[in-house]
């Protein structure tokens, strides 16, 4: 055994050494933790959450109703990495239904996206990795599960506001500019979306009296016949038109199923219908056709019109505020005289996607689009 003898004056140095290293290690370790949390910042979403967002987002995977909408929105749309099977990725395949989402006519290559599942494919979108998920779950819980499995920040949308709550509506896109570095491209919208709005607002002005009409085809968790209404539908209340129908019993301001009896009694002069339920619509009209030619003032004059498609995977927000001016077209000709409702639709397509959508390859994969029902 090798003895080794310090004096007195290498004790000293050594103990000086030690608390030197000790010093370093203590000073280092907080400023260490500050630099990582320098990468993020908190952002509150749109559920009240509060989400450490990356300062840079290079990679996204949405998940839910209107997450992906919200995104096509932005210049963000090549930073998504994979896509779901529900409301997604199985429609390449399964069924005819990819093209009711108006984005991804705007951006079709989000069909070769591949796909992760959905939200419970933990494995899948931990192994794509990207730095932030768009969720529209409802469910807070399950948003600060969903996180705490996955390790990657999960960021709430609100797939249910409507432009007729437009203060949420607006607050919504510049959360979400904030979040993706994107703030001028959330006031662009909301400048755009407002001067829409003004525009329709002044149009109808001098409207005394508005017409009395019926929605109905609505598009909502599937498929739907003549009877899923809604009483909450922007066409017409940007247009001061009557709506026949009542707020959903609910007060959740969805679309819900009616009778026929309903319709009767409620008689619309006029009955504008979802274009994605078209065909089931006219069965509907078809097997009731006789009461309803009788009854109804709307059928009995034929003013039965197709509308651009309201909801699928979430709202359409783009096509309802050019369904607004297709209405108005229909029921004030004489207020809106000067549209032209193909240059109308891709203006507003515009604004919203930031690329051009040619309307009448749009009204060919939403057939019928807009026009008189071909069903008399």
């Amino acid at each position: 055994m090798v003895m080794c003898r310090t004096s007195g004056r290498m004790k000293a140095f050594v103990v000086c050494l030690v608390l030197l290293v000790n010093s370093v290690y203590i000073t280092a370790a907080p400023h260490a933790e500050q630099q990582a949390a320098e990468g993020a910042y908190e952002v509150t979403d749109m559920r009240g959450r509060t989400v450490a967002v990356p300062r840079t987002i290079d990679s996204i995977i949405a998940l839910g109703a209107n997450s992906l909408r919200l995104l096509s929105y932005f210049d963000s749309i090549d930073k998504v990495i994979a896509v779901e099977d529900t409301g997604h990725a199985r429609e390449k395949t399964e069924h005819q239904f990819f093209h009711l989402a108006t984005y991804r006519i705007a951006f079709p290559q989000l069909r070769e996206l591949p796909s992760i599942g959905n939200s419970s494919s933990h494995e899948a979108i931990i192994a794509a990795a990207p730095d932030i998920i768009f969720s529209s779950s409802v469910d807070v819980g399950q948003l600060d599960q969903l996180q705490q499995i996955l390790d990657i920040p999960v960021f709430a949308i609100n797939a249910d506001v409507e432009l007729s709550d437009q203060e949420l509506f607006f607050e919504q896109f510049r959360v979400i500019g904030r979040v993706l570095g994107e703030e001028s491209r959330a006031e662009e919208l909301v400048s755009g979306i407002t001067d829409i709005i003004d525009d329709i607002a002044l149009r109808v002005s001098s409207l005394d009296q508005g017409k009395r009409a019926y929605a109905g085809g609505m598009m909502y968790y599937g498929p739907a016949d003549l009877l899923r209404t809604t009483g909450d539908y922007d066409p017409f209340d940007f247009t001061n038109t009557v709506n026949v129908m009542p707020t959903n019993p609910s007060n959740n301001r969805q679309p819900y199923m009616t009778s026929v009896e309903y319709v009767i009694a409620a008689n619309p002069a006029y009955v504008f219908v979802d274009a994605a339920n078209n065909t089931l619509a006219r069965e509907g009209y078809v097997a009731h056709a006789a009461v309803l030619d009788e009854h109804v003032d709307a059928f009995r004059n034929r003013n039965v019109y197709t509308t651009l498609v309201y909801k699928y995977y979430g709202t359409n927000w783009e096509n309802q505020i050019i369904n607004i001016y297709y209405v108005g077209k229909v029921l004030y000709p004489e207020l809106f005289s000067d549209v032209v409702i193909e240059g109308k639709a891709e203006e507003i397509l515009q604004l919203f996607f930031g690329v051009p959508v040619d309307y009448h390859e749009m009204a060919k994969l939403q057939a019928p689009a807009f026009g008189p029902a071909q069903w008399f």
